[in-house]
């Protein structure tokens, strides 16, 4: 088993008796690109619901730099867009960050961490924030402003573990076809003023079985009904 696999697959065992109390003192973050075509950089597969865990639909896509960069106002359409970064709790969530030009530790330090994160996790006593492995989030300058918050391990190309990759797909769904980079981020501005913080807290209750489907401790996800996460 490759070694990402099996820290993954040690980081859901390790969390497998979550409770849903647990679950909810974590503040996950992360940040998308979306553009204006069909270019985001995701790979899709067609399968019927409950099989999310077979193998023969998976697909293993490295965690690539690109990622992290959008491409300017002189690009071609297809591949325009613009990067957004957000941060859900479950009663709360930060405001929705839309930026343009490529993330560096300083970065998101002075415009993500500084004015958004830190005050954030003041206001929720007790809680855990989540960042993926991203190399702006693990720089030195990062972790040395996060020195009084508590964070949560995660297992590298994870993304799928995290609600937040949820919220993202509820954008995809309803950003529609926007023609310019300003109409984009009006648009994915307004879903994000629409969004009912309900979503957010379905898939905050559905994280305790999402992660013990991952560690193998259920088997049937027809005995737990629908999850938000499938």
């Amino acid at each position: 088993m490759p070694t990402h696999r099996r820290l993954r697959l040690e980081w859901c065992r390790a969390r497998g008796n979550w409770t849903a109390a647990e679950c909810n003192q974590v503040v996950f973050s992360d940040e998308f690109r979306f553009s204006l075509g069909s270019d985001d950089n995701r790979v899709r597969v067609w399968r019927a619901r409950g099989e999310h865990l077979n193998p023969a639909f998976a697909v293993c896509v490295f965690s690539i730099l690109p990622l992290l960069c959008v491409c300017s106002q002189s690009c071609l359409a297809p591949t325009a867009g613009v990067m957004v970064w957000g941060a859900i709790a479950y009663n709360a969530r930060s405001s929705l960050v839309l930026f343009r030009g490529t993330m560096t530790a300083q970065r998101y330090v002075h415009e993500f961490l500084q004015p958004h994160v830190l005050p954030l996790m003041q206001w929720l006593p007790g809680a855990i924030f989540q960042q993926d492995n991203a190399r702006p989030h693990t720089a030195r300058v990062s972790q040395d402003c996060l020195r009084t918050v508590t964070t949560l391990p995660w297992p590298a190309r994870s993304p799928d573990l995290s609600p937040v990759e949820h919220i993202r797909d509820h954008f995809g769904r309803r950003v529609g076809h926007p023609t310019s980079l300003n109409e984009l981020e009006a648009r994915l501005q307004q879903i994000c003023n629409e969004m009912s913080q309900d979503i957010i807290q379905n898939l905050y209750d559905s994280m305790p079985d999402h992660v013990r489907i991952r560690a193998g401790k259920i088997l049937n996800t027809s005995e737990i009904g629908c999850l938000g996460f499938d």
